[in-house]
């Protein structure tokens, strides 16, 4: 069941209720399209179907909701993307079907293109200090999430010999970002996916 959240204002006698995943999905889209300093909260007020008390009342200011917004693109869009990596194939198969979910999701039809983190709310950190620190502890837990699989690898014999399993999550991590700022810039899935898969061979080579 999902969960709700009131204004704490009051129209014509009744609380304003709605439905706080469905604003944030709305939200999160107004703001990978348009950015940060491009969305105004006209335009978000009214994609997510609200008023202005009511944003004020559950999220604080534009500000507090652009950072929500953050956290729901990552526990939505981001967990499509990890959760490729609870599967149980070889390291060189997993690295290639993460790359290929994140090409998918960079690229979907009918959605803005790129990532809403990369693209978006790392240009609006750049004069947002609390910003920048929240996105590096971000950054920092993808390592570590994606490094996790890979030693559990290294353990079970399954990752080849001479592949740290830090550094690897770093560089699979540098990847996505590559392509998700190309996919950004207008490159096709056919022109990422021969980009991913040289860097999955240039991995994976003679190891």
């Amino acid at each position: 069941m999902k969960s709700k959240e009131s204004s704490g204002k009051r129209a014509r006698g009744r609380p304003v209720l709605f439905d706080r995943d469905n604003v944030l999905d709305a939200a999160v889209l107004v703001f990978w399209e348009k950015g940060y300093d491009g969305s105004s909260l006209d335009n978000l007020t009214e994609a997510m179907g609200i008023k202005r008390p009511s944003l004020y009342a559950a999220f604080g200011n534009k500000r507090g909701l652009f950072e929500a917004a953050i956290e729901r693109y990552a526990s939505t869009r981001g967990g499509l993307e990890f959760g490729v990596l609870q599967h149980d194939n070889e390291p060189r198969q997993v690295v290639s079907d993460f790359f290929k979910m994140s090409i998918s999701c960079a690229t979907e039809e009918g959605k803005p293109r790129g990532c809403m983190i990369a693209n978006v709310a790392t240009g609006a950190a750049e004069n947002d200090e609390l910003l920048r620190t929240k996105l590096a502890n971000m950054f920092d837990q993808t390592d570590e999430g994606i490094a996790r699989r890979f030693r559990a690898d290294e353990e079970s014999g399954r990752l080849p010999e001479g592949l740290d399993p830090d550094t690897l999550a770093q560089m699979v991590h540098s990847v996505i970002h590559s392509i998700k700022t190309r996919a950004r810039a207008g490159a096709t899935g056919e022109q990422l996916s021969e980009i991913a898969g040289s860097f999955v061979e240039m991995f994976f080579s003679k190891k």
